[in-house]
C-alpha cells in the first residue's frame, strides 16, 4: 500500500538461526500457558494486518446456515536483523564504538546496536458471515507488538483492521487500515552549535535529537478475477486495483521530516498449474513534506557565499539555514513465484526493485536537490503446515539500497545493506 518504512525487508536465515531460535523459544515461554493468544508481520518496521482471502461463488445459502463465526489468530516470529538502522558500513562500525564527540551531540542516544533480535507477538481475529448479498464478509482486527532485545527504545505496537466483502464470479473488495502510534527510526540532527567560534561545525557541536513518528495508512483494493483455475483447466488469472492514502508525522522540532500523500498500485495474480503461482505488481506513491527552514552543514566554498555570517566564504561544514523539502515519488515493481511442494509446503521466492524521486529544487537543499535513490530486494518464505491450525514460518530478506550521490554532509542518507532472517510459528482456526 504504502512505503515502508517503514517498517519494511530482507534476511538471510542461517546465520541468525541460532539467535532466532533462542528469541523464539523466550517468547514462546513468556507467552504460556497463555500460548493460544497471538499473528504476524510484514517486513517492514510496521506488521501488516491483511484479511484472509476468501472464495466468492455460491457461498450465499452456506452462509445463511451458518451465520457469523469467530476465528482466533495468534502468533509469534522472531527476527534477526543485521542493519536495523539502515546505516552505511562505517556508521555501523561507529556505532558500535562511538567517538566522545558523538557522545556529547547524542547522535546514537538510545541506539544501543546495529544488529538485534526482535520478537514480535501478534492477535486478531476473523468474523466472517454473510455480508451484501448474503455473500461472504470478513472484518479481520489485530494487533502486534515488535520487542527489540537491545534496541529497546524501537519496541513498538502496531494495530490493524480490515474489512472483505465477497463479490460475484469469484470478485472482491477489501478496505485496511494501520496504524503505529510511536516508533523510533533513529536520531537527526535538529541544530548545531559554534562553540568554538571557528566557523566550522566539529562533531560534538552537533545537536541529535530523538527522530519518533506516528505513522498511519489506509486503502481499498478491488479483485477480480479474469479467469479461473480447475483441475481439467488448470490456469487461472487475476487483477487487484489499488488506492489509499499514507501519513508519517514527526514531533515539532523534525516536522520537516513527515510525509503524506496518496498511493495506488496493481497487481497481476496468474495460477500456471495447481501449485504453481506468479504474482507481477507495480505500485506508486506521491509524497509531500512541510517544506520547512532547518539547520544543514556545508561547505563553504562550494557555494562561493558567506554562510554562517562570519564575514568569511572558506569556512567547511559552516552552519546553513536553509528551506528543506523531502517530497518525493516511490515507485515500485516486484514479482513473486509461488511452489506448492504438497498440500503443507509452500514456498514464495520474491524480487523487488524500488525508485525514489526527490522533488526539492532549494540550491542548499543539498541532501534532496536531485536525489535518487535505488533498491533491490530479494526474498524467500517457506510456510509449513504441522497441523490443522499450526503453521510454521522460516523466511529470509535482503536488501541493498545505492544513492546517485556520496551520501550527505550530516551522514544520515547514505548507501546500505541489509539482511533479516525470520523464525516463526502461528496458530490460525
Amino acid at each position: 500500500m504504502a512505503p515502508t518504512p517503514p517498517k519494511g525487508p530482507m534476511r538471510t536465515t542461517l546465520l541468525a538461526f541460532c539467535p532466532l531460535a533462542a528469541g523464539l523459544a523466550w517468547t514462546t515461554a513468556i507467552l504460556n500457558p497463555a500460548a493460544a493468544q497471538s499473528p504476524s508481520v510484514t517486513a517492514s518496521p510496521a506488521p501488516e494486518m491483511r484479511a484472509a482471502s476468501t472464495p466468492g461463488g455460491n457461498s450465499k445459502s452456506a452462509e445463511k446456515k451458518k451465520g457469523w463465526r469467530v476465528a482466533p489468530a495468534l502468533g509469534v516470529d522472531a527476527e534477526y536483523d543485521d542493519n536495523v538502522f539502515l546505516l552505511a558500513l562505517l556508521k555501523k562500525d561507529n556505532l558500535a564504538a562511538p567517538s566522545s564527540a558523538e557522545a556529547i551531540s547524542g547522535r546514537y542516544a538510545d541506539m544501543q546496536s546495529a544488529k538485534d533480535v526482535l520478537t514480535t507477538m501478534s492477535a486478531g481475529l476473523s468474523l466472517k458471515g454473510p455480508g451484501l448479498f448474503g455473500r461472504s464478509t470478513t472484518v479481520t482486527p489485530g494487533v502486534a507488538y515488535e520487542l527489540y532485545t537491545r534496541n529497546t527504545a524501537r519496541s513498538n505496537v502496531s494495530l490493524g483492521l480490515a474489512l472483505q466483502q465477497e463479490l460475484t464470479a469469484g470478485s472482491r473488495l477489501r478496505v485496511q487500515g494501520r496504524l503505529t502510534p510511536n516508533y523510533f527510526a533513529r536520531n537527526y540532527m535538529a541544530d548545531a552549535v559554534d562553540l568554538d567560534g571557528n566557523g566550522s561545525i566539529a562533531d560534538a557541536e552537533r545537536v541529535y535529537v530523538s527522530g519518533e513518528y506516528r505513522e498511519g495508512e489506509f486503502g481499498a483494493d478491488y479483485r477480480l478475477r479474469l479467469a479461473k483455475s480447475s483441475k481439467k483447466q488448470p490456469f487461472g488469472a487475476s487483477l487487484q486495483l489499488g488506492g489509499g492514502y499514507y501519513n508519517r508525522t514527526y514531533d515539532a522540532v523534525l516536522s520537516g521530516r513527515g510525509l503524506h500523500g496518496p498511493t495506488a498500485g496493481a497487481k497481476l495474480q496468474v495460477d500456471l498449474g495447481q501449485r504453481i503461482s506468479v504474482d507481477v505488481g507495480y505500485d506508486y506513491a506521491s509524497l509531500a513534506a512541510d517544506r520547512s527552514n532547518q539547520v544543514v552543514l556545508l561547505d563553504e566554498p562550494d557555494f562561493g557565499q558567506d554562510l554562517n555570517g562570519n564575514g568569511t566564504t572558506t569556512d567547511l561544514s559552516a552552519r546553513a539555514l536553509t528551506m528543506v523539502d523531502r517530497s518525493r515519488s516511490e515507485q515500485s515493481l516486484g514479482a513473486s513465484l509461488q511452489f506448492g511442494f504438497s498440500k503443507p509446503v509452500d514456498l514464495t521466492l520474491g524480487y523487488e526493485h524500488r525508485w525514489r524521486s526527490y522533488a526539492s529544487d532549494w540550491s542548499l537543499d543539498v541532501v534532496n536537490r536531485g536525489r535518487r535513490d535505488t533498491r533491490n530486494q530479494m526474498s524467500a518464505d517457506l510456510r509449513i503446515r504441522l497441523t490443522k491450525e499450526l503453521r510454521l514460518r522460516l523466511g529470509g530478506v535482503h536488501a541493498a539500497q545505492k544513492l546517485n550521490r556520496a551520501g550527505d554532509p550530516t551522514g544520515e542518507i547514505d548507501d546500505y545493506n541489509r539482511s533479516v532472517g525470520r523464525l516463526g510459528l502461528s496458530y490460525e482456526l
